[in-house]
This record gives C-alpha cells, sequence and structure tokens, in this order.
C-alpha cells in the first residue's frame, strides 16, 4: 500500500532545519536534493517575518564571487514541480521560534485537501553509526496506520513543530505521516548522509517512487569509514560502540529499532518540556 494520494492531489514534503526536528542535518539535506534532482523549479518564498528569534536562528551572510556580501535570512520555501505525472511540493525552511499557531496556518495554506503530507525529521539517539539506522514511521490517521502497516501515534507531551503539522492535518482530514531517523547521539555535529539515504528508502518504501541519488551510497560509506576511523583513537567512544552494537544486534530490526528510536524520540520532548 503506498501514500501517494489519488487524483490530482500533490505529494508533499514538509521539513525544517533546526535542533528539535532536523539531527545531523539529515531531513533537510533530503529535501534539498529532492528539489535539487527532481527539478521542483516553481518556487516561493513565504512572508514568515516575525516567526523567528534570531538568537536562535541567525541571518546567515552570503558573498558571491567577488566578495560581495548579502543577507540570508531564516525563512520558508514552496517548491513545486512533476514527478512523472505526480504533483510533488517540498516545504521547506528554518524552524520557527515564535508564532506556532499562526506558522501552521501559513504552512498548511500550501497544503491542498486532496494531496497528502511526508514530515520528515531527524533524531539523536544510541544507536551505532556501523548498524543501519532506524527510521520510525507513524501517523495520527489510525486508518492511514492499518493501510500502511505503520503506528498509530498514541504520544501525549511537549512536542515540536513537526508533531504539530501532524496533528493539524488529522485535523483537516489531509492524509499525512511523519518520518524519523535515528542517528548516533555521539556524531551530534557531523551531517550524515547516512541518516539521509535511510530516510529517502523509507519514502521509496512508503511512496513507491525511486530516488535517484547515486552519490548518497558513496557518501553513505565515506561518512561510515570516517566515523570509524573518529573512534579508533578514542578507546572510550569505541567502547561505547561496541555496547550499542550489541544492544543493537541483540534485537530485531527494524520493529525493536523503530521501538526504541519513538521512545528515545518520547524521552527527549518530555525532557525538553520539563527544561523549558
Amino acid at each position: 500500500m503506498s501514500i501517494l494520494p489519488s487524483g490530482s492531489g500533490a505529494l508533499v514534503f514538509i521539513a525544517f532545519e533546526g535542533q528539535d526536528a532536523d539531527a545531523s542535518e539529515a531531513a533537510s539535506s533530503l529535501v534539498k536534493d529532492l528539489i535539487e534532482v527532481w527539478h521542483l523549479d516553481d518556487s516561493e518564498i513565504l512572508d514568515t517575518d516575525g516567526f523567528y528569534e534570531f538568537r536562535f536562528s541567525e541571518p546567515e551572510i552570503i558573498r558571491d564571487e567577488d566578495g560581495t556580501a548579502s543577507i540570508a535570512w531564516p525563512g520558508v520555501a514552496v517548491h513545486r514541480g512533476l514527478l512523472g505525472e505526480q504533483p510533488i511540493t517540498v516545504i521547506h525552511g528554518h524552524e520557527p521560534g515564535l508564532k506556532w499557531r499562526e506558522f501552521l496556518s501559513l504552512v498548511l495554506a500550501h497544503v491542498g485537501d486532496d494531496d497528502t503530507v511526508i514530515l520528515l525529521g531527524g533524531l539523536h539517539a544510541e544507536v551505532p553509526h556501523t548498524r543501519p539506522l532506524p527510521v520510525v514511521a507513524n501517523t495520527e490517521d489510525a486508518e492511514l496506520a492499518s493501510e500502511l502497516g505503520i503506528d498509530a501515534n498514541g504520544y501525549e507531551g511537549p512536542i515540536g513543530i513537526l508533531g504539530l503539522l501532524g496533528v493539524a492535518c488529522r485535523w483537516r482530514g489531509v492524509r499525512a505521516m511523519n518520518l524519523w531517523v535515528g542517528v548516533p547521539d555521539y556524531l551530534a555535529e557531523s551531517p550524515s548522509p547516512k541518516a539521509e539515504l535511510a530516510l529517502a528508502k523509507a519514502v521509496e518504501r512508503y511512496a513507491g517512487i525511486e530516488i535517484d541519488i547515486h552519490v548518497l551510497e558513496e557518501e553513505s560509506r565515506a561518512w561510515e569509514l570516517g566515523a570509524d576511523e573518529l573512534v579508533s583513537f578514542n578507546p572510550r567512544l569505541a567502547e561505547l560502540v561496541q555496547a550499542l552494537e550489541k544492544q543493537n544486534d541483540s534485537t530485531e530490526l527494524p520493529e525493536a529499532s523503530g521501538d526504541a528510536i519513538a521512545a528515545e524520540f518520547e524521552r527527549y520532548l518530555r525532557k525538553r518540556g520539563r527544561d523549558k
């Protein structure tokens, strides 16, 4: 069973850059690559002034070949195009810091009733880089959960913007699912092509479409080799990885790893709620 929309609806991907939704840049890297390989040239920059605290979502200086500076302000863009005959929409930008209710309305104004939505995220968790990185798939829609063979979301507690979007889609009757990839927390500062690849394969599985990003396989292997080298120079880190491998290998993938990453996500969200 595929999550692809019926009729003229678009397949919508949503991902945000930020500490709560994009561990190791897995989700944002994937949607940026989708925009490029699927040639989603029809783009619109949304008016997101007032949604950001610049202490946390800082503007960036960008320079051209002549050294002339321009400013890139945090914001959100909508990219549209076709994959064969299937309409595709990618909504991507920075995680908001303020006025989340208004932000939800702004984003959902670009999602049609006949569309289906895939919300993409990454979470640092206790998983080893040497094993397949787990991807959790769930949804607020019990009927869709049954169709796809994924979990119906039963989480209660503090939540981020992706979780809110999933609930808001359900309220509107829009089919939506969440895909979260777990990435090693001991490699927190490292962008992870392996995590992006895991998300891409999950999208292929549930949407029944092909994502032709061949370089990801090579970059994933190079990332893993680099992580191997880093671990080899740190005995305590090597001991941690061995323990995680043992824990990982004692479970049945992918279900047990998926349960573990889901539990890790809930612990993170509750801790985040207490820390505020």
